[in-house]
C-alpha cells in the first residue's frame, strides 16, 4: 500500500505539472477565473452573466463588480465570473482559496431563478457538476480519474429532462385563492390561453414569454430538499471558519413585467421566496442586498426569456445599492 501510495503522490505532481491546468480550463474555468486574481486579493465578487452580460461588445464592456469597485473608495473588488454559475461553483471555488489568501470579504450573487427546477436540472448541470469534481478538495488526479470514469452529477439530456418534468408535477406551492399549485398545470393553464382576453397585456405574441415565468419563478424554496440552499448554508460555514465577511447580492428580476403577463399570483411566490432568503442569510452577521424590486423594466435587455441581463444603467444601480449597505453597515466608507 505504501508503494501504492507514494506512486500516486508522483504521479500527482507529475498531473499537476503537465495537464491539470489545461483540465481546468477546459472542466472547470471559474477556477481559472480565480487565478488571474492577485495573491493578496481581500475582496472577490462572485457573480454570472448578470455581472458581464453585454448586448453589443462593440459598444463597450461593462461589469457590476468593475462598477462596485470604482464606487468603493476603501476597497479593491478581484471578480470571479463564468456563464451559468450558481452557489454550488461559486463553493467549489472558495474551497480552493489557499488559507494564505488575506480574504476579508465575498459579494455573493444570489439568483432567484437559481433556486427552481429549470435550473436545478439543466443540461449545462453536467458541465457545472464536473467542474465541482475537478477542483473538489482531493488530488487533482484523483478527481481527474473519477471525471474519466463519469463519477460526478452526471446525466443525459433526457434524464435532466424526466428531472425537470417529474420536479415540476410533485413540488407544491400554495397560493391564497388559486386553483394551481404546480408549475405543469400553471404554465399549461396559461399556454391554453387560459388568460388571453382577460388579462389585457397577453397576447399571442406573448403568452410564450408568461410561460417561462412561471416555468422560473412558480416555486416555493424548500429548505430541506434544496441544493441551492445547501451550497449557500456551506458557504456560510466556510466564510465563517474563515472569518470572512458575506455579502450575498439578490439580484434584480423584471417584476413590472411578470406582474402584468402572469399577475399577482406570480409576485406572491416571488416575494415570499425573497422573505425567505432573507431571513435566512442576513443574519449572524451576513448581509443580503435586496434588489428584487431595484430594476425597471426597461433596463433589461433580453425580452424573449427572463434573465438578470441588464444595461449599464441597470448595473450600475445594483452596484450603487451594495455600496450603499457597505456605507451603512461601516463595512466601507463614504
Amino acid at each position: 500500500m505504501m508503494v501504492v501510495g507514494i506512486f500516486l503522490l508522483i504521479a500527482n505532481q507529475l498531473y499537476k505539472a503537465t495537464y491539470w491546468k489545461k483540465d481546468v480550463g477546459n472542466h472547470s474555468d471559474s477556477l481559472e477565473s480565480f487565478w488571474e486574481l492577485p495573491a493578496n486579493t481581500e475582496n472577490i465578487y462572485f457573480g454570472e452573466s448578470s455581472n458581464f452580460h453585454v448586448v453589443d461588445p462593440k459598444k463597450g464592456r461593462h461589469s457590476i463588480s468593475i462598477m462596485l469597485d470604482s464606487l468603493l473608495k476603501d476597497k479593491k473588488i478581484g471578480t470571479v465570473d463564468k456563464p451559468g454559475l450558481h452557489a454550488g461553483t461559486y463553493l467549489a471555488v472558495l474551497k480552493n482559496i489557499p488559507e494564505e489568501m488575506p480574504l476579508k470579504m465575498i459579494i455573493v450573487t444570489m439568483n432567484l431563478r437559481s433556486f427552481d427546477a429549470d435550473w436545478r436540472y439543466s443540461v449545462g448541470e453536467n458541465y457545472l457538476a464536473k467542474t465541482k469534481r475537478l477542483i473538489a478538495p482531493n488530488l487533482p488526479i484523483v478527481n481527474r480519474f473519477l471525471i474519466a470514469l463519469k463519477n460526478y452529477d452526471y446525466k443525459t439530456d433526457e434524464q435532466r429532462h424526466d428531472q425537470l418534468i417529474e420536479t415540476w408535477k410533485k413540488e407544491k406551492f400554495y397560493i391564497p385563492n388559486f386553483k394551481y399549485n404546480d408549475v405543469i398545470k400553471w404554465d399549461s393553464a396559461m399556454a391554453w390561453h387560459t388568460w388571453l382576453g382577460k388579462n389585457p397585456n397577453l397576447t399571442e405574441e406573448n403568452i410564450g414569454l408568461a410561460c417561462h415565468y412561471i416555468k422560473n419563478f412558480a416555486f416555493k424554496i424548500d429548505s430541506k430538499t434544496n441544493q441551492r440552499i445547501k451550497d449557500f448554508d456551506e458557504i456560510v460555514e466556510i466564510a465563517k471558519k474563515r472569518h470572512i465577511k458575506i455579502v450575498f447580492n439578490l439580484l434584480a428580476e423584471n417584476m413590472e413585467e411578470a406582474n402584468k403577463l402572469v399577475g399577482k399570483e406570480l409576485i406572491y411566490l416571488m416575494e415570499n421566496n425573497r422573505k425567505f432568503l432573507i431571513n435566512r442569510y442576513h443574519r449572524n452577521g451576513n448581509l443580503v442586498v435586496d434588489n428584487l424590486y431595484a430594476i425597471p423594466d426597461n433596463h433589461f435587455v433580453d425580452r424573449n426569456w427572463p434573465t438578470e441581463h441588464y444595461t449599464r444603467a441597470g448595473k450600475l444601480i445594483i452596484a450603487k445599492n451594495i455600496q450603499k449597505v457597505l456605507i451603512s453597515k461601516g463595512i466601507s466608507k463614504k
